[in-house]
């Protein structure tokens, strides 16, 4: 068996026995956000894909996947500290003198268009992946079957759209 093959089998074996497990894992640690704990899991099984590549072997797969998610579990809880201490309680902003100006850009400012020209940045299978996620609310398992792939395949795909478009918001936003 080639390297690619044992590594992808390997990946999908340990994909179905510890996905769900590691979600409620990173789940019950980043306080209930179900998107950051699926980042988490996703992030962590795309550790274990290069690594296996890079010809790594596991005596214990379970545990380098826990320690793995336990990682970017503590990475998320130091991000979310620091986006924290950028908000202001409610009570403050009362306080905050926002002008007429102000409200009058943000009125201008036409969303969905932004939305739109952003979305028709991507490719097909983006837009289908992008449509079955986020519009018809598929699961990860539902899209994979759909597109002919593997659940890991699927859940990297996905990973890497949330990223493109990140990156596109960002750059859209900062003029670039």
């Amino acid at each position: 068996m080639s390297e690619k093959k044992r590594a992808n089998a390997l990946l999908q074996e340990c994909y179905e026995l510890y996905r769900i497990k590691l979600f409620n894992y990173c789940l019950s640690r980043l306080d209930g956000s179900r998107e950051a704990a699926d980042d988490c899991v996703q992030e962590t099984f795309i550790v274990f894909y290069n690594k296996l590549l890079d010809g790594e072997e596991f005596e214990n797969p379970r545990a380098f996947l826990y320690r793995t998610a336990d990682n970017f579990v503590k990475r998320q809880r130091q991000k979310d500290a620091v986006e924290s201490k950028r908000s202001i309680p409610l009570d403050d902003a009362e306080n905050i003198g926002v002008t007429d100006e102000y409200l009058l850009q943000l009125d201008l400012i036409d969303y969905d268009e932004i939305a739109k020209t952003l979305l028709n940045l991507l490719n097909d299978e983006e837009k289908q992946i992008y449509g079955l996620r986020y519009i018809q609310k598929i699961g990860v398992e539902e899209i994979a079957e759909r597109l002919g792939i593997s659940r890991p395949a699927a859940s990297m795909r996905l990973m890497r759209l949330r990223n493109k478009i990140k990156d596109m918001v960002y750059s859209y936003t900062k003029g670039g």
